[in-house]
Formats: C-alpha cells, sequence, structure tokens
C-alpha cells in the first residue's frame, strides 16, 4: 500500500522531533554539569520544539486513524 501524504508528514515530523531529540542531548553532554543555567537557557528552544513536534505527531495520528477507520 503507497504511503499518503498524511503519513509522508507523520513520518517526517517523527524524523523532526528524533532530531531534536539528538540537539538535545548533545546540548546536555556539552553543558551539564559544568554550566547547568546555560544549559537551561539554551534548551528553551529545543524543548519548545519538540513539543510543538508532539503536539503535530498527535494531531497527525489521529487524522490517519479517523481516515483509516472511515476507509473501513
Amino acid at each position: 500500500m503507497p504511503m499518503n501524504t498524511t503519513e509522508a508528514v507523520l513520518d517526517q515530523t517523527v524524523e523532526q522531533r528524533e532530531r531534536m531529540n539528538a540537539a538535545l542531548i548533545a546540548l546536555r553532554r556539552e553543558l551539564l554539569p559544568r554550566q547547568p543555567r546555560k544549559f537551561t537557557i539554551l534548551a528553551e528552544g529545543p524543548l519548545e520544539e519538540i513539543r510543538r513536534l508532539r503536539d503535530e505527531i498527535e494531531h497527525l495520528s489521529g487524522n490517519l486513524a479517523a481516515t483509516e477507520a472511515a476507509a473501513a
């Protein structure tokens, strides 16, 4: 079965979240425990993006489930 647009976007969004998680891990390794304040400040952006991506994944997953249910 070919991948539809929603599935493709969902895959890309999950991959982006994984990259953001990796960036946060790298930041943590680089700055903690020597510079916890700097880590806290610099982690704000990636954390917000991870939250946004999580919400988008939930939305896309719901749309995909509804589409599949309607097709059944």
